[in-house]
């Protein structure tokens, strides 16, 4: 298994979510690009736990669990939407590249050091949110 959602996972997902039209624009080979890529955004990220084999080649499933949770599989697609989106924009280049400040005649911008790391999507990240290692749930 290279990604947590496939293309009907994902295509399923997105038929029944708003404003997924760069998803549906996208080319098969580039959604499966983007779905592995996203997948192993997820892996970086500071998990709990541990995995539920040893051996999987994938973060997830976390023990005790024996599937990949459907949030994580939310999350693979966000991801991936998020970065055929705005995944190879000069601000986020910039941004992994360490640059902190940048202007160009009357408009600068400045980033806080980090930017540009770890999850694109704010859906995603909330998604893992039980998870991500030090993060907590407030109910």
């Amino acid at each position: 298994m290279e990604s947590y959602a496939d293309l009907e996972y994902a295509g399923e997902y997105f038929s029944q979510r708003l404003h997924s039209e760069a998803w549906e624009a996208t080319v098969d080979a580039v959604k499966e690009a983007a779905l592995r890529s996203a997948t192993r955004a997820i892996d970086r990220q500071p998990l709990s736990g541990r995995k539920g084999v040893l051996t999987q080649t994938l973060a997830f499933p976390r023990y005790p669990d024996s599937a990949i949770p459907d949030p994580v599989m939310q999350a693979c697609c966000e991801e991936a939407l998020a970065l055929i989106a705005r995944g190879n924009s000069q601000r986020r280049r910039l941004q992994e590249e360490g640059v902190q400040a940048f202007s160009l005649g009357n408009m600068s911008e400045s980033y806080t050091p980090g930017a540009g790391k770890g999850l694109l999507s704010l859906t995603a990240k909330e998604l893992l949110r039980p998870w991500l290692a030090g993060s907590v749930m407030i109910q």
